[in-house]
């Protein structure tokens, strides 16, 4: 995470069950849940992802993490951790 002026934050995730869908489609479904407007720069494997994300406007880093913790919660993620 950057400071103020430039909010870019980093998602990690890893695939805790095997079973889960594999990070390519995990990343996806991450991505459709966010706001339109937010710059995101993906890069997955199978059982991991990053996502950087800078939102857009007066948004900061506080909360595109609160966004994300809310979409973790979804249950088209189960399966996966996010780690950072």
């Amino acid at each position: 995470m950057n400071d103020r002026h430039d909010p870019q934050v980093v998602i990690t995730a890893v695939r805790h069950d095997p079973g889960a869908a594999p990070g390519q489609t995990t990343v996806i479904r991450v991505l459709s849940m966010l706001p339109a407007h937010w710059l995101c720069a993906p890069v997955a494997d199978r059982d991991s992802f990053e996502l950087r994300v800078r939102p857009h406007g007066a948004e900061d880093a506080e909360a595109v993490s609160a966004r994300v913790a809310a979409v973790f919660k979804d249950p088209a993620l189960r399966g996966w951790r996010r780690t950072g």
